[in-house]
């Protein structure tokens, strides 16, 4: 119901204008836009008479919205450069979690070993 709600509201204020700012000069005339498909967290809208598709979704509590021509831009970053940092942010984290077991296992053989002591002290 909540992401229906949101739908709803988001078609209206994009159909109106309020949420792109390529809409502010447009909102004499209000025929300019269409939705051409909306889902419970996207709504997708075009422009009729410059024929830019802006895309908006919903990210926690704010507003996303991108258009056709931001999208055509080539991204900063080469792909190989974001698979290349993604496979290092990886194995940073694996680091980090072997870095902890280790110790949590050497807590644990400590634990091991001061039992084992007790134990051999109390049997002399």
């Amino acid at each position: 119901m909540k992401h229906l709600a949101f739908t709803l509201l988001l078609m209206a204020m994009l159909s109106l204008g309020f949420l792109a700012p390529s809409a502010v000069a447009d909102t004499a005339d209000k025929g300019n836009f269409q939705i051409m498909k909306a889902t419970a967290n996207k709504v997708w809208r075009l422009n009729k008479n410059t024929g830019e598709i802006s895309v908006c979704s919903l990210d926690g509590e704010r507003l996303l919205c991108t258009s056709s021509t931001e999208a055509m831009r080539p991204p900063a970053v080469s792909y190989e450069e974001r698979q290349a940092e993604k496979k290092r942010m990886d194995e940073e984290k694996k680091a980090k979690e072997m870095e902890f077991l280790d110790r949590a296992l050497n807590a644990i053989r400590s634990l091991f070993e001061a039992s084992l002591d007790s134990e051999n002290k109390s049997a002399q």
